[in-house]
């Protein structure tokens, strides 16, 4: 059994489409003021699917755990849009480099927290841990790493055992 585990999610998903014509971001914010109940079930559903098939079977670690997570995104990132192409019809995601005068207006725990609790969802359903409980997850924290461009954007999550 090990007593650490790091896993990765490139290019994380930033939009759930909720409609033919619609997709909400990502965020904390959309779960907590959505106006309605299936749009926020859409939201979570989407991100449960995502972490699941990035997530190996058959993990195997001891609780109780401390979990971190790493969040790298360009510092724009609050700026991401999905939009209809012109030329295509298709929704794509629109992101520009940001000018050098660019001020970040995006709130780091607005995203990280609805990622935390859906990965801790996750582990409970692919049955890594229990619950979670304060018995199996003791500490969770999380942090901004800034990179350069949209396509860099990342999700690195760290668990281990605390003795």
């Amino acid at each position: 059994m090990v007593s650490e585990i790091k896993l990765e999610f490139p290019k994380f998903i930033t939009h759930i489409p909720v409609s033919k014509n619609k997709a909400i971001k990502i965020g904390y914010n959309q779960l907590y003021a959505s106006p309605h109940y299936t749009v926020r079930s859409a939201l979570v559903s989407a991100m449960h699917g995502y972490i699941e098939n990035n997530i190996p079977d058959n993990l195997n670690i001891k609780s109780p755990l401390e979990t971190h997570l790493i969040i790298y995104a360009p510092i724009n990132y609050g700026d991401v849009k999905r939009l209809r192409d012109k030329n295509t019809g298709k929704y794509k995601i629109n992101w520009k480099p940001p000018r050098d005068d660019y001020s970040p207006r995006w709130d780091l725990g607005n995203l990280a927290m609805v990622w935390l609790k859906c990965l801790d969802d996750v582990l409970i359903k692919k049955g890594i841990i229990d619950e979670d409980t304060v018995e199996f997850l003791k500490k969770t924290t999380y942090e901004y790493v800034e990179v350069a461009t949209l396509d860099e954007r990342r999700l690195v999550y760290h668990l281990k055992t605390i003795k």
